[in-house]
């Protein structure tokens, strides 16, 4: 009866250690994604096309909610509105789809009409207060985000 007494015993200590590890992943996955939580500003600045289309900068607020981040700026189903999405992984790297509405051809690649949808993604990097990303094709575009 003792080593039946003793063999509960130890199983018992073995899952608390395995539920505290557990516990404490949780808690560090739940942390990592926490820390980019809050009010973001935004920056957007594309340099001219390839094609000569003009160059733009956009200002504009993003949230960080566990980890996942939501900018816009504009009105949605209007010409120039654009909006920002993605998830923030617990080192910082981040891959953001960016999405909008053309508004003036001069400022587009292609000279498109107004009110045409586009989307494109963002390679992007952040640490507790600050981050830095870039669009990934067409045109060269950087985002510079600060932590309010």
């Amino acid at each position: 009866m003792p080593a039946l007494h003793l063999w509960r015993h130890a199983r018992a200590a073995a899952l608390a250690v395995a539920l505290s590890g557990l516990a404490a992943l949780a808690t560090q996955d739940a942390t990592a994604a926490g820390k980019f939580d809050g009010t973001w500003n935004v920056t957007l600045t594309c340099e001219t096309g390839p094609d000569g289309a003009w160059s733009y900068t956009y200002f504009f607020p993003a949230t960080v909610v566990e980890g996942v981040l939501h900018g816009e700026r504009g009105v949605k189903d209007r010409g120039g509105w654009f909006k920002l999405d993605g998830k923030i992984e617990p080192d910082g790297t981040a891959t953001l789809i960016g999405q909008g509405l053309t508004n003036a051809p001069g400022y587009v690649v292609g000279h498109l009409d107004p009110h045409t949808p586009y989307e494109y993604q963002v390679s992007a990097h952040f640490d507790a207060t600050s981050g830095t990303g870039s669009r990934t094709t067409t045109r060269k575009c950087d985002f510079v985000f600060a932590k309010q």
